[in-house]
């Protein structure tokens, strides 16, 4: 706690010397820790997504969703440039950072044919309804939970890129190949779940305009109203989880490489599991209003992780 105590002390006092002038601006971003910095970046998100609440369409709260991708992937190239500019670059961000520009043109790519750039989702719908569209509790929760709370749990995330960073340009071994081998997997697979999704959606729509069967889906599971196949068979938000496990694994890819189980950087994904949990369980009472058999779905298949023993099994025909 100490340690932690005078870690920000200092940060603090750069920042004071960079605000009154004493230290220029590219003096304290190479003195300073690269998270400090981080946090400099996430302030101008809060700043924006704050004035995108309230101008233009009112009230309008998805510009976090729509910079979801780009925030996270900045912190890591901010991370890059720290060291590359001190002369102790990190191989092991270097290797993340294809992948992670990957994740994150598909999660935009994903965003965008939802509609989520050009509309809202419809989950913001139901929480202004839930604030009875009062503009005194849509200012406040505008501040603290959409301008504030997210742009900081999304930098959060990265948090554990702060051990990979500290580890600079230290040899590689297998333990760095094997998480970063795991680090793609885990890419690839919520990939995969997305497409499922996708490919369920566009299945449905096409038998309520057409009345046309896509061949591997039945009738009873396109009436249904949502994906049961696939990773779906086993975990109602498999992309969910999925997610959480691409920071979880930096996290102890960090651990491993510090030789410290338990760091500063738990942090992050702790507010992400928090995070995740939270929006699914939200996201369930959207959908349990929606479909009614959701909720025999919802008894035989977990939220996230999956088990043995708890998967969907599709009912016979009669």
């Amino acid at each position: 706690m100490a340690i932690l105590a005078s870690f920000v002390f200092s940060e603090w006092e750069l920042v004071k010397a960079c605000l009154s002038g004493d230290i220029a601006f590219y003096d304290f971003y190479l003195t300073s820790h690269p998270f400090t910095s981080t946090l400099w970046i996430t302030f101008g998100f809060m700043v924006i997504t704050f004035i995108s609440c309230h101008i233009g369409k009112k009230n309008d709260f998805t510009l976090v969703d729509k910079l979801w991708p780009a925030i996270s992937l900045s912190c890591t190239v901010n991370y890059i440039l720290h060291g590359y500019l001190n002369g102790n670059i990190s191989y092991r961000l270097l290797l993340i950072l294809p992948f992670q520009a990957i994740w994150a043109y598909h999660l935009a790519e994903l965003f965008a044919r939802r509609g989520g750039y050009s509309g809202e989702d419809h989950r913001w719908a139901k929480v202004k309804a839930s604030m009875n569209h009062d503009p005194v509790k849509l200012f406040f929760f505008s501040i603290f939970f959409v301008s504030i709370y997210q742009p900081l749990m999304l930098i959060n995330n990265t948090m554990p890129e702060c051990m990979l960073w500290e580890a600079g340009s230290s040899s590689l071994n297998f333990g760095d190949y094997a998480f970063l081998s795991l680090y793609i997997g885990l890419i690839g697979f919520e990939y995969l779940c997305d497409k499922y999704q996708q490919d369920y959606q566009v299945a449905k729509a096409k038998y309520k305009e057409t009345g046309e069967m896509t061949s591997g889906y039945s009738q009873a599971q396109l009436e249904r109203g949502f994906c049961t196949v696939g990773p779906f068979a086993y975990s109602r938000h498999p992309a969910f989880f999925t997610e959480q496990l691409i920071w979880v694994s930096l996290y102890f890819w960090g651990a491993y490489v510090s030789k410290k189980l338990i760091n500063w950087t738990v942090i992050g994904p702790l507010v992400m599991v928090i995070f995740i949990v939270s929006s699914s369980r939200f996201t369930e009472l959207i959908s349990a209003e929606r479909y009614p058999a959701y909720k025999q779905y919802r008894a035989h298949v977990r939220m996230l992780v999956p088990l043995p023993g708890k998967r969907w099994i599709e009912p016979k025909a009669d």
